[in-house]
């Protein structure tokens, strides 16, 4: 009987479909809000992980400026360790769809000084595909 009880359960594991757990996309605001974090804590593995690895960057009005995630590994490491104590606040944040509008401020630089920057985020999937710095006023 125990074998026939078995044999039935391991026929209705194998008939019931798997259905993989899918989460949603994170909200294109927690994923520029986490992008900042990993900035603040110097992490560029986690800071680089929030990319889709086609990222492209632009310099307004649309000037592209860098694509693909290994020149970004290189130009926010040395970034990172020239400016140990860098610093980015969100002062204001909009989002609209997949587009996430932000004005920080960067304290920590190494010369001593601070940028307000602003700054278009387009985010799919969780991952910012698409950045275009419009402003930075040095402070």
């Amino acid at each position: 009987m125990l074998c026939r009880i078995l044999s039935c359960a391991a026929l209705l594991a194998l008939a019931t479909p798997v259905v993989a757990e899918t989460r949603p996309a994170p909200d294109p605001e927690a994923v520029v809000r986490a992008y900042t974090d990993a900035a603040n804590a110097g992490d560029i593995d986690r800071f680089l992980s929030l990319y889709d690895p086609a990222i492209r960057k632009f310099r307004f009005p649309g000037q592209l400026t860098s694509e693909g995630i290994e020149h970004n590994r290189r130009a926010y490491a040395k970034s990172f360790a020239a400016n140990p104590d860098l610093h980015v606040e969100i002062v204001a944040l909009i989002r609209l769809g997949d587009k996430v509008m932000v004005h920080d401020r960067v304290t920590g630089l190494a010369n001593g000084g601070t940028a307000d920057e602003l700054t278009v985020y387009q985010v799919e999937g969780g991952r910012i595909t698409n950045i275009l710095y419009v402003e930075r006023i040095a402070g």
